[in-house]
């Protein structure tokens, strides 16, 4: 299973946590870890991960890779709001463009962890 985990997380400890990972490749340890997605806000992950979005992600979970104009046709949406919308979780890192220019979400999971007390 691909799974990315999306989260809130300081500049602080993200740069703690790739340093980590950085002596541990120095090292030598090549293990393979969980993927990462960190947002220094939960406005900020829910800029990005919007409702549309969201929909986007799991018709193109389920479709496979997809044009854009064919995934706005399944989506029943405006070819430029899905072109934006792909972009924005392209740039993310939620969505990728393979060797033929589809689209595809390399995810099988993506779980998010919120927690109300933690401020970034």
């Amino acid at each position: 299973m691909n799974e990315v985990r999306l989260h809130i997380e300081s500049l602080d400890a993200f740069k703690n946590r790739t340093m980590a990972v950085a002596a541990r490749l120095d090292r030598g340890e090549h293990r393979k870890g969980k993927v990462h997605l960190s947002f220094e806000s939960m406005e900020a992950l829910l800029r990005v991960v919007t409702a549309n979005r969201w929909l986007l992600l799991r018709c193109l979970r389920g479709t496979g890779p997809s044009s854009i104009r064919a995934l706005a046709r399944a989506l029943g949406r405006d070819y430029r709001g899905v072109h934006a919308d792909v972009v924005a979780l392209i740039e993310a890192g939620l969505v990728t463009r393979d060797e033929a220019g589809k689209i595809r979400v390399p995810w099988s999971r993506i779980t998010a962890e919120m927690a109300l007390d933690v401020a970034a």
